[in-house]
């Protein structure tokens, strides 16, 4: 993903961030100052870490943990400087420290490098107070739906890719043959569709992801956007072997399959797979399946010998 779209959704998680944060502060009964503190921040990753994405910008996006949340609610007189600790553990690094709240105008942004030392916010009435809280925390409702339409765009850019991937990898295709559609356009629809928004009820993988993604813990090997678009590529082969009927060890059949050549029977194949796999010993149905997902030597060898008996 691009630098600027990488921006983009960390601004998502952020107000996603705040929002949590506001919505477990009980609202203020005096004026009160509301610090929104940043939840990520950019930092320059350790060693070799980031690959590409480090390399072209020079820094990754780092969640921070803060010991109060990322919302802080502080007393309102202007002369008394309190403070809250931070903590990012990510991209190779560890650090920490401590921040000065202060009154003032309020700061916006995120830090680059290095967390700033001193945040400023101005003193709000109780009813402002109170209402704030309650924007940031409808604000981050709408991040997350924001945030679920720009990962959405995301994977319908990536299924035909992925839906070609998985079609060589069936067919034993190299990366110069071109690949047949497993799929038609309505049906990559229906699988973006319910990877991002789930088939039933209200929550999906994608979005227990994102709350996932607000816990610092998630992140600390890998930066929040990249954590989501490999989330969502993974989910997306997942879906697709779903709709083509793949059992979850297919592509690990397939592979014994081909390492014994077309000649093999298929309780040679089940042999060798649970020989090679002993904790995830397979059946003679999920084995036909995996062999007959789609038109190869080897299915063709196994269905012309089998099929008909397990019928």
């Amino acid at each position: 993903m691009t630098s600027t779209t990488s921006e983009d959704l960390c601004t998502l998680l952020d107000r996603m961030s705040w929002g949590r944060s506001a919505s477990r502060h009980v609202r203020p009964s005096r004026p009160a100052r509301l610090h929104a503190l940043p939840p990520t921040m950019w930092v320059t990753p350790a060693g070799e870490i980031g690959g590409h994405k480090a390399a072209s910008r020079g820094v990754l996006p780092a969640t921070v943990e803060w010991d109060e949340g990322t919302i802080c609610v502080a007393a309102p007189d202007p002369t008394e400087h309190t403070s809250t600790t931070w903590t990012l553990n990510a991209a190779g690094m560890h650090r920490s420290g401590a921040i000065v709240l202060a009154e003032g105008a309020p700061l916006a942004g995120r830090p680059s490098r290095n967390m700033w030392s001193r945040h400023t916010a101005p003193v709000m009435s109780t009813y402002e107070a109170g209402q704030a809280l309650d924007d940031l925390e409808e604000q981050g409702e709408l991040a997350k739906w924001e945030m679920l339409q720009s990962l959405e765009h995301f994977a319908h850019e990536k299924i035909g890719a992925i839906s070609s991937a998985i079609c060589r990898e069936i067919s034993g295709a190299d990366d110069t043959e071109a690949a047949p559609h497993l799929l038609d356009d309505e049906q990559m629809g229906v699988v973006v569709t319910n990877v991002i928004y789930g088939t039933s009820g209200t929550t999906s993988r994608i979005l227990r992801g994102l709350e996932r993604c607000l816990d610092p813990a998630t992140t600390r090997n890998v930066d929040p956007v990249r954590y989501l678009t490999t989330q969502v590529r993974r989910d997306l082969a997942d879906e697709v072997r779903v709709a083509i009927g793949d059992p979850q060890v297919g592509s690990r059949v397939r592979r014994i399959a081909r390492g014994l050549g077309t000649g093999a029977t298929l309780d040679q194949i089940i042999e060798r797979y649970n020989q090679a796999h002993t904790s995830d010993r397979i059946s003679t149905s999920r084995a036909i399946r995996a062999l007959t997902v789609a038109p190869t030597l080897e299915s063709s060898a196994v269905r012309s010998r089998f099929e008909v008996r397990h019928a």
